[in-house]
């Protein structure tokens, strides 16, 4: 493979784990938020 195909999956592996790490945040997040105020049964 070229150098710009490397370096484009690259790019694209970081953009990636980016997007997941911030969707695990947001999900132990909103699971914290659960914890702390637990809706009325």
């Amino acid at each position: 493979m070229n150098e710009v195909m490397i370096e484009t999956i690259r790019i694209m592996g970081i953009g990636m784990g980016t997007v997941f790490l911030v969707l695990m945040l947001f999900y132990l997040a909103v699971r914290g938020l659960q914890m702390l105020f637990p809706g009325n049964e």
